[in-house]
């Protein structure tokens, strides 16, 4: 997985360019899309919410308590891998909710996100 990763970091670097992803603009609306309907403030599965900035820098994997976001580091940020895996049974959202998985697109923007610091803008 994590060569996977280091592929699709390659592919952010050189061929998205430099333009700064917004989490206002580009991230929160995905998030709004496809991910509160089960991690919103009332429903929180895993006691992960998604429904603000802050909720998703302070969000943690209960079981492991690692951050779902690490600034700066897609591959070991767990909202990226899960969204970005092609392994239906580790994918959010999962294949078994009617919400459909995040385009190419969706997931490159995040990563690119991190990657550039995952800073509130």
């Amino acid at each position: 997985m994590r060569t996977l990763a280091t592929i699709i970091l390659a592919f952010l670097i050189v061929g998205c360019g430099h333009k700064q992803v917004s989490y206002n603009n580009d991230i929160q609306p995905i998030l709004n899309e496809r991910c509160i309907q089960c991690h919103g403030n009332t429903n929180a599965a895993a006691n992960v919410v998604l429904t603000s900035y802050d909720s998703v820098m302070t969000a943690k994997i209960t079981k492991w308590k690692k951050p779902i976001v690490v600034a700066g580091n897609p591959s070991e940020s767990w909202l990226y891998l899960r969204t970005g895996t092609t392994q239906p049974h580790f994918r959010m959202p999962p294949d078994t909710l009617e919400i459909t998985p995040l385009t190419d697109e969706q997931i490159e923007l995040i990563g690119k996100w991190i990657l550039q610091g995952a800073k509130d803008n």
